[in-house]
């Protein structure tokens, strides 16, 4: 056994003072024991706070190549046109996404979410320490003759049985409600989670509410024939809610654009809809200059996840620096509050909360130190760093 002290222990939910870790050689978590104010022999003591692994809730490891090669602050439409036009001219894909898969491990990650176009990433991500659930990613642009929806599934079933997978839809402004609806009873058929870029420019909702704004323009003005979109007169969000599959976990990406109408909605219209906001500050914060209401998930209650996304729009890998940045938007919440989304919150959001996420007996969620904290007013510094121990 090993006994492992710090200055605090967060347990996932909590920080606590005086507390001692009891954890097996392989990492597996036997105990919390409390007050414990005598110190015995073989006990490790780290100057810090110990806390579960992080949980990276939205990543793109396929896009890790595209690490400093677009612009920042142009914008979403942009920063898109951007990324379908260096698919084709950038090199170093496999070395790039080794390089990233071992900054995460360094970075104290212990599971991820990642979104998937290809099966490029899938032989790193086999190899990896790092627990992955792959988001095979699908979108139709509204072309109701897309056979999107046959080459997600023919990798899904080409895969499944060999690694955690789920179909999901990139975004409302890429995808049809036939090609949602479809993946929505796929998801219900092997039980699997979804992921969904959501409300991350105010054009996504304008496109759903007026059939107008940026992403209208840019997805339909230069069609030679335009596909059918329907007016629908609500946010996006509270438009298609409705077509996602119940009881399953969805994860609601990025979010800088939702509001308290949204969530209200999806109290009252879609009680039985298992959703967790999963926010990427860093990313929001590079291709458009904004940050997401964390101050609105939290007066409400619901389950918040972070995630790094993509090289293409962060300079590092990094749950704490995504944890500082909301705490400089945002210095009433609690680090007990951000450490949650971190680590607990991102379990939760991909289901696999048996495992990670906190140090409750039985669990192995890998065992991280945050060195360089101001315990005085307890808040992240920026020479605040991470190291994983177990």
């Amino acid at each position: 056994m090993r006994k492992l002290k710090a200055q605090y222990i967060f347990d996932g939910e909590n920080l606590h003072k005086l507390a001692t870790l009891v954890v097996t050689e392989h990492g597996r978590v036997e105990t919390i024991l409390h007050n414990e104010t005598t110190e015995t022999a073989g006990e490790e003591f780290y100057n810090g706070i110990l806390c579960p692994g992080f949980v990276n809730a939205h990543c793109h490891l396929e896009l890790s190549h595209y690490r400093h090669q677009i612009p920042p602050h142009e914008g979403l439409p942009k920063f898109i046109d951007n990324v379908v036009a260096l698919r084709s001219t950038l090199s170093g894909e496999s070395e790039a996404m080794l390089a990233a898969d071992h900054e995460m491990q360094r970075n104290g990650i212990v599971a991820v979410g990642d979104i998937s176009n290809t099966d490029a990433s899938f032989t790193v991500k086999k190899q990896s320490p790092i627990h992955y659930h792959t988001f095979i990613e699908l979108l139709d642009l509204f072309n109701v003759q897309s056979q999107e929806f046959e080459r997600g599934k023919k990798l899904f079933s080409q895969y499944v049985h060999t690694m955690p997978l789920s179909l999901t839809p990139h975004s409302p402004y890429t995808c049809s409600r036939q090609l949602i609806e479809r993946i929505a009873v796929h998801a219900a058929e092997y039980g699997y989670p979804l992921s969904i870029h959501n409300q991350e420019c105010e054009a996504e909702n304008e496109l759903y509410r007026e059939k107008s704004g940026s992403l209208y323009k840019h997805i339909f003005a230069h069609q030679s024939e335009k596909r059918p979109f329907p007016t629908y007169g609500k946010s996006s969000l509270q438009t298609y809610a409705g077509w996602l599959p119940t009881s399953l976990p969805i994860l609601l990406v990025h979010n800088t654009h939702t509001t308290q109408a949204d969530i209200d909605f999806l109290k009252h219209n879609c009680p039985d809809l298992h959703y967790s906001f999963v926010l990427c500050p860093q990313s929001n914060a590079y291709i458009a200059q904004e940050i997401p209401p964390l101050d609105l998930f939290l007066k409400n209650n619901v389950n918040i996840a972070l995630g790094t996304d993509s090289a293409a729009s962060n300079t590092q890998l990094n749950m704490v620096r995504e944890m500082r940045a909301l705490q400089q938007s945002f210095p009433h919440a609690s680090l007990a509050q951000l450490l949650r989304c971190a680590t607990l919150g991102g379990a939760q959001a991909l289901h696999i909360h048996k495992q990670f996420g906190s140090f409750e007996t039985g669990k192995t969620p890998g065992v991280n130190v945050l060195e360089h904290i101001d315990f005085i007013n307890l808040k992240l510094l920026e020479s605040t760093t991470v190291r994983r121990i177990v």
